[in-house]
């Protein structure tokens, strides 16, 4: 007897299933815009490392890495660029270029309004939350879309270094490292990443600026007293006040046990000593408290005050010791016995940071005037 196999409910089904699996097989659906984006970013990571492979180091096993990556960077850039659509060619992206765009757009704009909002917020470590905040909501709306664009910025950098650098790397002067390395000091100078990186080192010093208090009653009270006699000059308020800080507040230095510690400055004034530290303190709350404009400079080893006048004294014969945003800032060194504005035990050359004490976060500075 004869099975048709047609008429057998056992063979149509097992058709049906093959068929459906060869419909599987031969379905390919066209990129989304997002992928393609992936897929063109990946491939000049791939061309970036055979450039770096065969001018950075001397590894053959690297160099055929690079030729391998060359390979595979070049089908990605194809399948990325020239890939449209499947066999279906009815079926389009379901993340067409236009709402790609705009996500991305849109992404930046978020961003900007939670940098200026963060700016705005005087209190450090709120300001740090709202920045924290509002980039982890642009990563949990626009996922792929800035991981992609921080990761071009990365290649981009990288890419400039290198040109830039050619001919110092062709000769083996610079190194893969040092590329690196300058890799992020460019990274972190652009706007908002700088902010992100000085908010984090702030943090770190939060501590010292949140112990400035011009606001306080008895701060202003012995300011007051002392620069009764100056007329509301700046120049010589800052004399007065530098003058008592230097003169009756002594250096006594912290315990030895490697920990800084950061009194209020009501405590240093009543102790009659502190470190560098204290004194500048004082300082700077006494001289803010009677409306002049301070800031906290810290090296390794020291930290002393910085103060910006609002109008040129020529009779002020020393030069600024750094500028902030084109303005000059003089040295107050109130740990130095009969001080004198303009002058400090460390020198500007071992300058780390620069913090604004109102703001309390860092502040970029110039040893020279921007011409």
């Amino acid at each position: 007897m004869t099975l048709d196999k047609k008429a057998s409910p056992f063979f149509r089904m097992t058709d049906q299933k093959q068929s459906k699996k060869r419909s599987r097989i031969r379905e390919v659906r066209p990129l989304t815009t997002d992928e393609r984006a992936s897929f063109f970013i990946l491939a000049l990571y791939l061309f970036a490392f055979f450039v770096s492979a065969f001018i950075y180091w001397d590894s053959l096993m690297l160099k055929l890495a690079g030729v391998f990556t060359l390979f595979g960077g070049g089908f990605l850039f194809y399948a990325a660029l020239f890939i449209s659509k499947g066999h279906d060619d009815d079926k389009e992206s379901k993340h067409p270029l236009r709402s790609y765009l705009l996500s991305f757009f849109l992404m930046l704009l978020m961003l900007f309004l939670f940098r200026f909002v963060g700016g705005l917020i005087d209190d450090s470590q709120i300001a740090l939350f709202t920045l924290y905040g509002g980039t982890l909501i642009c990563l949990v709306i626009f996922r792929k879309a800035l991981i992609q664009v921080v990761s071009l910025a990365a290649l981009s950098s990288f890419i400039f270094v290198t040109a830039y650098n050619r001919e110092m790397i062709l000769s083996g002067e610079l190194k893969f490292k040092d590329a690196i390395h300058q890799c992020g000091q460019a990274l972190f100078r652009i706007g908002p990443i700088q902010d992100v990186a000085n908010m984090l080192i702030a943090g770190n010093y939060v501590n010292y600026l949140n112990k400035v208090d011009y606001r306080d009653e008895q701060i202003n009270i012995l300011a007051t007293r002392e620069v009764i006699g100056s007329r509301d000059d700046e120049l010589e308020k800052t004399k007065a006040l530098l003058s008592f800080v230097s003169n009756e507040i002594y250096y006594v230095s912290d315990p030895n046990d490697g920990v800084e510690y950061a009194k209020d400055p009501i405590q240093t004034i009543i102790a009659g000593g502190g470190d560098c530290e204290d004194q500048t303190l004082v300082l700077c709350s006494l001289l803010e408290s009677v409306g002049l404009k301070t800031y906290i400079a810290f090296t390794a080893y020291h930290v002393f005050a910085l103060v910006q006048f609002d109008m040129k004294y020529p009779e002020l014969k020393v030069e600024p010791y750094v500028y902030i945003d084109g303005h000059p800032c003089y040295a107050l060194d109130p740990a130095d016995p009969g001080a004198q504005i303009g002058y400090s035990a460390a020198s500007r050359l071992r300058i780390e940071r620069v913090f604004d004490v109102r703001k309390k976060n860092m502040v970029s500075f110039e040893l020279l005037p921007q011409r």
